[in-house]
């Protein structure tokens, strides 16, 4: 998938092709290009002027061959002359020099076919551009995803973050966000093999409840959270290990236009080279606007990122190192004190404390251990 949320997968040998399109051409025409949409009508009115004027041209030959001459089209002589009363006939043009007489009840009926196919080609075309310019799609292009996705330490969890938010004033009505996680191999012989596809738990920053689908107010620009826990595919995933997964996580905005009601999607994708390890996203800014009343947000920090002290472990891990951390640091006595006989005296463990950089500091990203010696209880 792209960045701009267009899917690269297509299907191939399918059965019975021709007849499950046809089945459904209303919706293959949505889907297609314009050009084509242009050129399949063209030649449909094309096809129908041309129709028409060699029918009307076959009947003045052969009234004018076997019935003494009888009109039935008032000055259609040659074949140009009929195709340009068939033209006149369907566009409903009406210059007034050729018409269709009574004598023929045959050039009759044919123009009242052709009345009705020019009706259904017209009728059809306009709701057809009607349809392709009112899908919901194009409003998607407002909603914005931040270019990469981090991972940082959040609320004592590794945690996988990225950044929405709506561009437009007008809001979207029944947001739901989800994230979702794709795992591929390559075969020997290169072929492309999904392995397992979840998806993930998320929440917001500001305290939305987890779950897999989350329904936030997208008033202004939101980090989303995943933590790396123990159903996450990243939990035992290192930065280096990550770096080197065939990973795609895949994040989907869905949404009611408000002045339409139809429902559009918004997608975008992070490969593992798009998730950056240690960063945290800058805070999103609200000023006061001086010409006009209100407020205004400032989306010029949007993708910027800032480091933060972040261990290259896992999350599995950090999970443990931190929890042996909380264990030891309770273990320290006061001078004077015992020490139980559970205790086995002196103990040393690399423990990491995350401790986040303030934005706009140039503190290299760096993995911080603190060495302690103490007294197990």
């Amino acid at each position: 998938m792209n960045k701009n949320g267009k899917v690269h997968l297509r299907a191939s040998n399918i059965p019975q092709k021709r007849e499950r399109f046809l089945a459904d051409f209303f919706t293959s025409f949505i889907d297609a290009k314009w050009r084509w949409v242009f050129a399949l009508y063209t030649v449909g009115f094309l096809f129908s002027w041309t129709f028409f004027g060699t029918v009307y041209y076959v009947i003045f030959w052969f009234r004018r061959k076997y019935d003494n001459g009888v009109v039935c089209v008032e000055k259609v002589d040659c074949w140009t002359s009929a195709f340009l009363f068939s033209v006149e006939s369907q566009t409903t043009i009406g210059y007034g020099g050729r018409q269709i007489t009574p004598e023929c009840p045959e050039a009759v009926i044919f123009l009242l076919l052709q009345s009705l196919t020019g009706f259904m080609l017209s009728t059809s075309l306009l709701g057809l551009i009607f349809a392709k310019l009112s899908r919901p799609r194009p409003r998607a292009q407002m909603v914005m995803f931040s270019k990469h996705a981090v991972i940082a330490p959040f609320n004592g969890f590794l945690s996988l973050m990225f950044r929405v938010g709506d561009a437009r004033k007008s809001q979207l009505l029944d947001v739901q966000i989800s994230l979702h996680c794709f795992r591929f191999r390559t075969t020997a012989n290169g072929q492309e093999i999904l392995v397992s596809q979840q998806e993930l738990p998320v929440s917001t920053e500001r305290g939305i409840e987890a779950g897999e689908r989350i329904s936030p107010f997208l008033l202004m620009p939101l980090t989303i959270v995943h933590v790396i826990d123990d159903r996450s595919p990243l939990y035992e995933l290192g930065a280096q290990d990550l770096a080197f997964s065939r990973m795609e996580i895949v994040a989907v905005l869905e949404g009611v236009v408000e002045s339409t009601g139809m429902v559009t999607q918004a997608r975008t994708s992070y490969l593992a080279e798009e998730i950056i390890w240690g960063q945290r996203f800058h805070p999103i800014s609200v000023f006061r606007s001086i010409s006009e009343r209100g407020l205004k947000v400032d989306l010029s920090s949007f993708d910027k990122t800032y480091r933060v002290t972040t261990p290259s472990l896992s999350a599995k891990e950090y999970e443990q190192s931190m929890n042996k951390g909380r264990k030891y640091m309770k273990c320290e006595k006061s001078k004077g004190e015992e020490i139980s006989e559970q205790s086995s005296g002196h103990c040393e463990y690399q423990v990491w404390i995350p401790k986040e950089q303030a934005p706009g500091s140039s503190m290299k990203n760096r993995e911080s251990y603190s060495n302690n010696n103490c007294r197990v209880v």
